[in-house]
């Protein structure tokens, strides 16, 4: 799973399970990590988000080791994601994998097109539009979202 994938279904339920925010003032991001000091609030293994930043925000998996180089004002936020919900964005992302290969150059156009016997109609494909996904597990990520 990667992180725009988390971030997609975290946005999808309206539910970023915020465990702790912590202000920053000029924060030094170098080799790539975040100080000692804000790394202390993280969990290793856990997801937290940049906020403020103009090269790191986002949501980045600790201890993260790719991020630029800056200092800047702004938020780390902790998260709490349920592993559940993890292993679930896992499937998603397998989904959109397995959804991409699967339709190859169809995909590059997002529509549906059908003709027989003078009666033709062209129709906007969900699945490409990005919403694909969200039907497939909307029912399975009901139970963490918030409204």
């Amino acid at each position: 799973m990667d992180a725009a994938t988390l971030e997609d279904v975290l946005e999808e339920i309206h539910n970023f399970f915020i465990s702790e925010v912590v202000h920053v003032t000029a924060c030094p991001i170098e080799g790539g990590e975040l100080p000692a000091d804000v790394a202390a609030h993280v969990k290793r293994g856990a997801w937290y988000a940049i906020e403020g930043s103009s090269q790191n925000d986002g949501l980045h998996l600790h201890p993260a080791t790719d991020l630029t180089d800056e200092t800047f004002d702004g938020t780390v936020t902790t998260l709490a994601v349920p592993r559940t919900l993890l292993r679930l964005c896992e499937d998603v992302y397998a989904w959109k994998a397995d959804y991409l290969a699967g339709r190859g150059k169809a995909l590059q156009s997002g529509f549906t097109s059908e003709s027989f016997g003078g009666y033709s109609y062209t129709r906007k494909d969900m699945a490409d539009s990005g919403s694909g996904w969200r039907q497939a597990f909307a029912a399975d990520l009901n139970r963490w979202r918030k409204i």
